[in-house]
């Protein structure tokens, strides 16, 4: 097979109906267009009905000749551990990842196939972000909206990782290694640190996808895990700028624990910023100020610049946290 999809799915029947509908339709313009396909769906502690569900869809992609797709059965193991064992289980020369509460286009995947075909090792794509909410907290409500594509070659900030949407070569995956497992949410931030300034990067111009945000999703939540997986990255590269307050006992704890393998040490400005005396007053007015409303973000930013009151937000903006 020519690229593999991959994708680890975990509690995902609330997805399954949209999923495969639009995995089918996917693969069926993707199959018309030549290029072949393993599909690499690996099921997390799978329930029945999710194990039914998969061999279903499973069948029809066999059936219909529209692709290869080979489910494996495992028990629960984070994101990136699943993401490596499918690129072990696989001879494509590219894969890309799939997610099962996001939607692929294939036509941004079919340009990044033929961009990878004539040399680029890193395809990324602007995409469609969907926000789930409910107003007032009774009606539904989906709001829409663009974002271009966020990888910037040789630059590497909290804003310019990979989207959902990224496609890579084999062949990079070998020489960057493969994704750290100990990640639950930013491995592929952490992969995709490795290739800045190294990878042969190409933007694609057509939209990736839909990324759904519905509040249970993994990353772009504003929970604390993300935080410190986030600041792990950062550390690891001693770039200290973009360290944000975090949970202080479970930041040092993730340093110490799992993040840190090369055992390096941090200049005591650093340490005392994450989990020093006033970290944690810090971290928690950091809490308090994400969770505002847009017009009272504003508001405060306003007055901070003005010298009225005191924002994390605006002092991390403003670099006054400085090592």
């Amino acid at each position: 097979m020519s690229i593999a999809l991959i994708s680890s799915l975990y509690r995902w029947e609330a997805h399954a109906p949209a999923f495969t509908a639009a995995l089918l339709s996917f693969a069926q313009r993707v199959s018309e267009s030549g290029i072949a396909v393993q599909y690499l769906p690996i099921v997390n502690d799978a329930s029945r009905r999710e194990r039914d569900c998969i061999e279903r869809l499973s069948a029809k992609i066999n059936r219909r000749a529209i692709g290869r797709m080979s489910p494996q059965y495992v028990p629960r193991e984070s994101l990136y551990a699943s993401w490596n064992r499918a690129l072990r289980l696989t001879d494509a020369h590219y894969f890309a990842p799939w997610n099962a509460d996001d939607i692929r286009h294939a036509g941004a995947f079919i340009a990044g196939y033929r961009a990878l075909e004539a040399g680029a090792e890193l395809v990324d794509f602007p995409f469609t972000q969907r926000r789930r909410s409910r107003f007032f907290r009774l009606v539904p409500r989906e709001r829409r909206r663009q974002l271009p594509c966020r990888f910037e070659r040789g630059r590497f900030t909290r804003a310019n990782g990979l989207s959902a949407f990224f496609m890579a070569s084999a062949a990079l995956y070998q020489r960057l290694g493969p994704f750290d497992a100990n990640f639950q949410v930013a491995g592929d931030t952490e992969w995709a640190s490795r290739a800045f300034g190294g990878a042969r990067f190409q933007a694609g111009a057509e939209l990736g996808g839909e990324f759904l945000l519905h509040g249970g999703n993994l990353s772009n939540t504003g929970r604390e895990r993300e935080d410190i997986e986030v600041n792990i990255i950062f550390l690891r590269r001693r770039r200290w700028q973009q360290l944000v307050p975090a949970n202080p006992a479970k930041m040092r704890a993730a340093w110490e624990g799992w993040g840190n393998p090369a055992g390096a040490g941090l200049p005591a400005a650093v340490a005392d910023f994450l989990w020093g005396a006033g970290a944690l007053r810090r971290w928690q007015r950091w809490q308090r100020e994400r969770r505002q409303p847009p017009a009272l973000r504003r508001l405060r930013l306003a007055l901070a610049a003005r010298g009225l009151i005191h924002s994390i937000e605006w002092s991390l903006a403003q670099g006054e946290h400085r090592f």
